[in-house]
């Protein structure tokens, strides 16, 4: 495949996200500060990897208009292994919208931890490598 600087800009983009995310999970810190942190970092990285998948679902001549759509574009591609795991982290970053409560702030962040950081790895690992050339 020939280079796409612009699928290369987003993945940098959102590497560093998900690095800060990454980085913020591993600390052993509980505290209301670190979930809500938490939560913003899956929110930044979340919309970074959307994006992304949009963009390759483009060049990869697919239709993406949407999160969801853009998901489903990456499944298509192989990119994601797990669609309904995809389908949760969804929701997950709908629900941080509309965060009312300690109890969805908290099941929002256990998700992250148990579940989303693991998905962005293996995805990360996958783009990085179908699409990302290393000079």
């Amino acid at each position: 495949m020939a280079r796409n600087t612009e699928i290369e800009n987003i993945f940098g983009q959102f590497e560093k996200a998900f690095g800060r995310l990454t980085e913020l999970t591993q600390t052993a810190e509980k505290s209301e500060v670190k979930r809500d942190a938490t939560i913003k970092r899956f929110e930044f990285t979340y919309e970074l990897l959307w994006k992304m998948f949009k963009r390759i679902a483009t060049v990869e001549k697919l239709e993406a208009f949407s999160p969801k759509s853009s998901f489903q574009a990456a499944f298509q591609l192989g990119l994601i292994e797990n669609e309904q795991l995809f389908l949760d982290i969804i929701d997950a970053r709908n629900k941080t919208s509309h965060v009312y409560s300690e109890l969805n702030a908290n099941e929002i962040y256990d998700f992250i931890q148990d579940h989303a950081v693991n998905a962005f790895k293996q995805v990360a690992a996958k783009i990085k490598e179908k699409y990302i050339i290393e000079i």
